[in-house]
């Protein structure tokens, strides 16, 4: 019984191992990206919305997220597809290791959708980035006399 027991164990594990790692493997969805605007990113001809953004073409948003992109590859796993045409998807994306949404609303550049996922929510990094005046958060020092 033993035996049996260790074999549905280590077949247990395996499996579980596989589908967890899958989405880091699947490389269809990866290379490198173009930004479209401050959510919305192009990889391979597909255009992916960054999942857990609300929709914004702030200008200095763009041009943080590009830098940040420029030269990586980035890894994007499909949530569903987007409603308005082929090619368009809803994912979430990664520049390394980096969630590149969590990256976006971690250093302001970028506001989160209340509505998403729980394990997708970004609203405490953007309470933070928002204390901390970072990005479009940022606020001009004036002096009052």
């Amino acid at each position: 019984m033993f035996r049996f027991v260790s074999r549905t164990a280590a077949f247990g594990m395996l499996f579980w191992a596989f589908v967890c790692l899958y989405p880091a493997v699947d490389n269809k969805h990866a290379g490198p990206a173009t930004v479209i605007d401050a959510n919305t990113i192009e990889v391979k001809g597909e255009q992916h919305r960054l999942y857990g953004l609300v929709k914004s073409n702030r200008q200095e948003s763009v041009a943080a997220l590009t830098e940040f992109l420029a030269g990586q590859t980035v890894k994007c796993q499909l949530r569903r597809k987007h409603e308005s045409a082929d090619k368009q998807f809803v994912s979430t994306c990664y520049a390394k290791t980096e969630d590149v949404s969590a990256w976006m609303v971690t250093n302001g550049w970028a506001l989160a959708d209340r509505n998403a996922n729980r394990f997708y929510n970004y609203t405490e990094n953007e309470g933070m980035a928002r204390f901390l005046h970072k990005g479009i958060w940022k606020k001009t020092a004036s002096v009052v006399r």
